[in-house]
């Protein structure tokens, strides 16, 4: 029977998804049960924090928060790939890990970001002023939006292809975008940037070791595990269909939707046991612009603690902080849970993570399953 676990922030991301998957892979793994990490959404704007018992410290980007635990990786079709980011955070993993092999894997339908939409996402992003979208300036819509070949197409071009491809209709699409929120002319920092033969061969190199790193596996790489241990990125309140917060979202589904299609398209007639674990801080936070009728001073939660992950930047400033309200976090968490259905054979259960106990007390640690001091997996314990 297939053991699968699946992650689920519960509020606007940040609630510590990264810790409990990583908790869930080293229960499999030190038990000597291969386990497979899937990021189910999102893309390289995701940061999930993990410290392990030895110190290693790192922030997932496009490797399973599994990963120091041993865990592999499997980016599915809903992931979107940077070859940019992707080819740091290996290189800052083998230094972490004194170059240690990981396996990662890839669909061949992955979308794939170029230095094109990072750069019309944050000269967007600047440009809206107050009216801010509260973006990473990753390029995740930008990748979306232009609906450019997928991860295999990009890869089976030569190098003249590639080079024609970003420098015809990937920066003429940059181009558009910016006309059409009225700017005409790119700032001559970013024109100098754009007109830079090195930022495409770059780009280029990245790509190639990228997919000579990764392997391309679309979704039979599910059956090949007996463990599964879906990551999604973001929280039940950035869902791209929470119409009552308009553009502050994301434009993926960061609850069980996505974890669910997959389950019912790769593992038909397969025995599994699935839990939903929806993971919450005792707190609440949200990086970025948008509604936050929660939202409080840093000092009514505690003054003295510091976020090493979410720093200020110039794309979302600084990390927000709100009391939570525990009737409102559970009753998301059960509309998310009930609204998806999976395959027969495969039953299901929800549970409540809580995390950051050490920081602030709230009633929402009340409801919770697993308990951390928001640390390493030593920290975590059954309630």
């Amino acid at each position: 029977m297939k053991e699968i676990k699946i992650v689920i922030g519960a509020n606007y991301g940040d609630e510590g998804k990264g810790l409990m998957t990583d908790y869930f892979a080293d229960s499999f793994v030190s038990a000597g049960r291969p386990a497979l990490v899937i990021l189910s959404n999102g893309g390289a704007q995701r940061g999930h924090t993990v410290t392990t018992p030895e110190g290693i410290r790192h922030v997932f980007h496009h490797f399973g928060s599994g990963t120091l635990a041993g865990a592999d990786s499997w980016l599915p079709r809903y992931y979107i790939v940077n070859p940019m980011i992707f080819m740091n955070e290996y290189e800052e993993l083998l230094k972490k890990t004194k170059g240690r092999n990981f396996r990662i894997f890839m669909d061949p339908e992955c979308p794939v970001t170029t230095p094109f939409d990072m750069i019309t996402n944050q000269i967007l992003e600047s440009h809206r002023g107050s009216k801010r979208h509260g973006s990473c300036g990753i390029g995740i819509w930008e990748t979306l939006l232009r609906q450019g070949p997928g991860l295999e197409k990009m890869y089976d071009m030569s190098d003249n292809e590639l080079k024609d491809h970003l420098l015809g209709p990937c920066r003429e699409q940059m181009r558009k975008r910016l006309r059409k929120a009225g700017i005409e002319e790119l700032p001559p920092e970013w024109k100098e940037l754009t007109e830079d033969e090195g930022l495409i061969e770059n780009y280029i190199f990245d790509l190639r070791q990228m997919c000579g790193i990764a392997e391309l596996k679309g979704g039979e790489i599910m059956r090949d595990y007996e463990r599964l241990i879906f990551e999604n990125g973001q929280g039940l309140l950035l869902d791209r269909s929470r119409r009552e917060y308009g553009c502050h979202t994301t434009p993926s589904n960061t609850g069980l939707r996505n974890p669910a299609e997959l389950i019912i398209e790769n593992l038909k007639g397969c025995e599994a046991y699935a839990e939903c674990c929806y993971v919450s801080r005792t707190y609440l936070t949200r990086h970025g612009a948008g509604p936050f009728a929660e939202e409080c001073a840093k000092e009514e939660i505690n003054p003295g603690m510091r976020d090493l992950t979410n720093v200020p930047n110039p794309h979302q400033g600084t990390i927000r902080y709100g009391k939570p309200d525990r009737k409102s976090i559970l009753r998301r968490i059960r509309e998310d849970y009930d609204s998806m259905r999976l395959p027969a054979g495969c039953r299901k259960r929800m549970t409540v993570a809580v995390t950051h106990i050490n920081e602030y007390v709230s009633d929402i640690a009340k409801a919770g399953t697993y308990l951390s001091d928001g640390e390493s997996r030593k920290s975590i314990y059954s309630n």
